[in-house]
């Protein structure tokens, strides 16, 4: 969420994805998601149609295009190369709420520049069960099968961020194209509480991050910083640790980086304020282990790969 521009009053400021560092770090390309579901977490300071909102935030980014600020990429020919002064958004929504239980709204998305829609985001709705609430649907609806289905027939990424276990296994088992789970990261042994935070509970266990695999996806990694269950994330040592394991167990072609940026993490890894400080993990990752190769695939590789798969 780019300058978090999902919003004009955000309730807390988020930094660690402005334009300033998306230039001064060299960022080429990162998405731009609008939230889908903003007046139902506004809980009444937004007004509105849910469809309308994202519509409005989307106008924002693209004020930025318009300004030559940024440059948008709807196909695989648009390739994460260019200059800082200019970086590419992917538009996206996060939240299929937009959608109203409308199948037909995907187009309308679609026509203004979005190319992936992350199917839920804190509010159960017409597609699926959300990860931090108990399941009221027990998986995919029959309307949640049909955006899948439409999604990956028109060339739209299909993210799973947010999905509870039994919508994202649902949705691996009849993609016919890469799913992307695009910020997240292996959750604590054990299964998180009702009472945990709401981050912690959004935490993939090894058998979720397989499914997203099996499809040819990517499973993006963000900042938090934790400590739960014996499990400690804090430092960019641990990170890159993950990333080592997830390395292993899934593959490296199946991992990337989702930040999150401008979400509001309650905590992030220490040292890490923004954009700048993402040269401090590729550090770390050397010295992990891993090799120059492995650090652009999960930079920018594998996303463009699972881009590229989907929109062609």
């Amino acid at each position: 969420h780019p300058g978090q521009f999902f919003s004009d009053r955000p309730p807390r400021v988020d930094a660690s994805a402005s334009m300033e560092s998306i230039r001064a770090a060299g960022v080429l390309g990162c998405s731009f998601s609008a939230v889908g579901d903003l007046v139902a977490m506004s809980r009444g300071h937004v007004s509105g149609s849910e469809s309308a909102a994202p519509r409005n935030q989307l106008a924002r980014a693209q004020k930025l295009i318009d300004a030559g600020k940024l440059s948008v990429v709807t196909k695989p020919t648009d390739v994460m190369t260019g200059n800082t002064t200019t970086p590419k958004a992917v538009l996206a929504v996060e939240g299929g709420d937009c959608l109203q239980g409308d199948v037909g709204q995907l187009h309308a998305f679609y026509d203004l520049g979005v190319r992936s829609i992350c199917l839920m985001h804190y509010t159960i709705n017409e597609i699926g069960d959300i990860a931090t609430e108990n399941p009221k649907h027990n998986g995919l609806t029959h309307f949640g099968k049909r955006v899948v289905e439409k999604m990956q027939a028109m060339g739209m990424v299909v993210d799973v961020a947010h999905a509870h276990s039994l919508t994202l296994k649902d949705i691996a088992a009849i993609s016919s194209r890469p799913i992307m789970d695009s910020h997240t990261s292996p959750a604590p042994v054990g299964n998180p509480s009702e009472s945990t935070e709401k981050a912690i509970r959004r935490m993939r266990s090894w058998k979720e991050m397989e499914w997203v695999a099996k499809t040819g996806g990517v499973i993006g990694t963000w900042p938090l910083r934790y400590t739960q269950a014996g499990w400690q994330r804090e430092s960019f040592a641990d990170w890159a640790k993950e990333i080592l394991q997830m390395k292993s167990r899934l593959g490296i072609e199946h991992v990337a980086l989702g930040t999150d940026g401008g979400g509001m993490l309650p905590r992030m890894i220490v040292s890490y304020s923004d954009y700048r400080d993402l040269q401090k993990l590729a550090a770390a990752m050397e010295e992990t282990g891993l090799s120059t190769e492995d650090i652009h695939a999960f930079m920018s590789g594998n996303f463009t790969r699972v881009f590229n798969a989907c929109v062609a």
